[in-house]
């Protein structure tokens, strides 16, 4: 835990400021162990492996199966994201320049790439959370960054202040009880003139997705053990490959076979994905196929948190005609 984080962070519980008290620091002076006590109602957080675990005491086994299944996705594919080609797409059409000397907030980190990318593309600090142990490797990932922070913590019960210029969260909505709370939590975070962007599982163009694998992700492969998952996985990732590859690849870059390919079902997504390697779409299926909990959104909906959430110049489209991106800024 570096101890520019301590200026972002407050009490989840009561929302005053923390005292640090560092136990064990590393030789660059970042505090590897030690308690963050809260000013006003006294509440403690730990800090292990470097990161503040930010949960409040009940919550956390609230949403223990989703955090335990996508900790261990992030766990085993830790290295995937090696650019920045899907983050951009994902929080289009923000631009790697959109960065310069902002201070942003990644909410459901997973690995902490994007976080990485955010301080890379100049952002002035880039605060990473996600819930589950994934933050574990998120951490060694933005180790070697100073403006890389790490937190633990719930998103309906946010440690955060509201002084953030840009808030994203990227495929994590969709797996909430509340999806529109939790929007709602994070865009109480934005300061004036911030913008936020999300993405989210879309309920148009995804008939097979909705009627065939989201049972069997119900009933089975979220309910067995994510070694077993894992393992169930490999099939049905090398028929998404080989079709990628192989098949719609090859019918999207002709212009010939272009309007074959816009008629065949999902064609955009398996276009898109043809670019990634093995490993990448491997880790795509597996996330689908663990989730607890995996919600899809129509237009209309989405339309509509931004608008209770008093956000303006809102930008939604559809992306590879499955999912929705949004952005909009806060007045």
């Amino acid at each position: 835990m570096k101890h520019e984080l301590l200026n972002y962070l407050v009490c989840p519980g009561c929302g005053r400021g923390l005292d640090l008290a560092a136990a064990e620091r590393a030789e660059d002076g970042e505090v590897l162990s030690g308690e963050l006590a809260c000013r006003a109602c006294g509440a403690k957080y730990p800090v292990r492996g470097g990161i503040p675990r930010m949960i409040k005491e009940g919550h956390y086994a609230l949403y223990e199966k989703t955090q335990k299944n996508f900790a261990f996705s992030w766990k085993r594919f830790a290295d995937i994201y090696e650019d920045p080609r899907d983050f951009l797409d994902w929080i289009h059409p923000k631009t790697r320049d959109f960065f310069r000397g902002k201070v942003v907030l990644d909410a459901g980190c997973g690995t902490g790439k994007h976080a990485v990318f955010a301080a890379e593309f100049g952002a002035k600090d880039a605060i990473a959370f996600d819930l589950s142990g994934a933050v574990d490797v998120a951490y060694e990932h933005g180790r070697r960054l100073p403006n890389v922070h790490v937190v633990q913590a719930d998103i309906y019960n946010l440690p955060f202040r509201s002084d953030f210029d840009y808030v994203y969260t990227i495929g994590v909505l969709q797996h909430l009880p509340r999806p529109e709370e939790g929007f709602q939590r994070l865009t109480r975070l934005i300061k004036k003139g911030g913008w936020c962007s999300i993405w989210v599982y879309g309920y148009e163009g995804t008939p097979f997705v909705r009627k065939v694998v989201d049972p069997i992700r119900k009933k089975i492969t979220s309910r067995i053990p994510n070694s077993m998952a894992y393992a169930a996985s490999f099939f049905p990732t090398l028929v998404f490959f080989l079709l990628a590859k192989g098949f719609y690849r090859p019918l999207a870059k002709w212009k010939f076979t272009m309007r074959l390919a816009a008629k065949l079902p999902m064609s955009s997504y398996f276009a898109f994905m043809s670019q990634f390697p093995f490993t990448y779409i491997y880790n795509s299926v597996f996330d689908q196929l663990i989730a607890p909990i995996t919600n899809y959104f129509k237009r209309e909906e989405i339309e509509g948190w931004f608008e209770r959430a008093g956000l303006e110049e809102v930008f939604i489209t559809s992306r590879n005609d499955m999912s929705w991106r949004g952005t909009g800024r806060r007045p």
